[in-house]
């Protein structure tokens, strides 16, 4: 892919952004997203958080008092928000944080969400900017080697162009080689003339007559002993039996983190 995406990269850039939680909810306040930054500072994985209400970050008697729907409805009428209030962590610790929360419009005017950007304490606005100059100078960690000549090749496929653009500029990112098909028959197809494919990277439900565990069974038969990672908005019902996740599936749940993936992709090409 020669040209990326302006909105993938910043969609990149904001959930890896340390020092700074970076929020989108709807018009009702829900939460929406849930960058690296809103887990550092306020202590919630993202499979915690999405779907509640902006208010449940605030403490009891902040909700009494109406400051969180105060705080939206001051961010409609004057365009933008800006306070200094308090947070509850995940572990109780009521935080001091400097917040901005902006109303966002589409292009007829329609009030269809909010951005709120948040920094624990008085320096967090100062410090966020050194902090994230510091995480892109980090050199990316070594990707897992299949043999000590070469990093491992991974298939990625997924019908969401957006999603598999942020797979394969992450995993590129970590090292490896990647190839991407956008539904089953072509990521078989795919396989069939790269037989040095390490690993399957699925989502679960696709469109083109294969999901991904029907996808990945047919793989196998390509490419013996192929190892294989699913991923899915959701706890997949088609990976499932007698009610539970089997215990030879790995399944990395959407939205996932580039350290959630490094680490899933890492531990899966290393098993046996």
């Amino acid at each position: 892919m020669d040209q990326i995406d302006r909105n993938v990269l910043l969609q990149l850039f904001i959930e890896e952004l340390p020092g700074c939680a970076v929020i989108l909810l709807d018009p009702n306040g829900n939460i929406l997203s849930w960058n690296a930054g809103a887990q550092a500072i306020l202590g919630y994985s993202i499979h915690e958080i999405l779907g509640r209400h902006f208010s449940f970050l605030h403490t009891k008697e902040d909700v009494a008092a109406g400051v969180p729907s105060a705080a939206l409805t001051a961010a409609v009428r004057h365009g933008r928000h800006q306070e200094t209030s308090r947070r509850i962590a995940k572990d109780g610790t009521v935080i001091e944080v400097a917040s901005v929360l902006m109303p966002l419009y589409d292009a007829q005017n329609k009030l269809v969400g909010f951005g709120n950007m948040t920094g624990a304490g008085s320096a967090a606005q100062s410090s966020t900017v050194d902090d994230t100059l510091r995480t892109l100078r980090k050199p990316a960690p070594p990707p897992a080697k299949i043999a000590a000549s070469h990093p491992a090749k991974i298939l990625i496929v997924d019908d969401d162009d957006g999603v598999r653009d942020v797979a394969l500029l992450q995993l590129k990112s970590l090292g490896y080689t990647v190839l991407t098909a956008s539904n089953g028959p072509d990521a078989l197809e795919l396989l069939r003339r790269t037989p040095d494919i390490d690993l399957l990277f699925t989502d679960v439900v696709m469109p083109g007559g294969l999901n991904g565990r029907e996808v990945a069974e047919q793989a196998r038969k390509i490419i013996p002993g192929l190892k294989v990672l699913f991923t899915s908005g959701y706890f997949e019902g088609a990976l499932v039996r007698d009610g539970a996740l089997e215990s030879s599936v790995r399944l990395l749940v959407k939205p996932y983190r580039k350290k959630e993936l490094a680490e899933t992709m890492a531990e899966v090409l290393a098993a046996a």
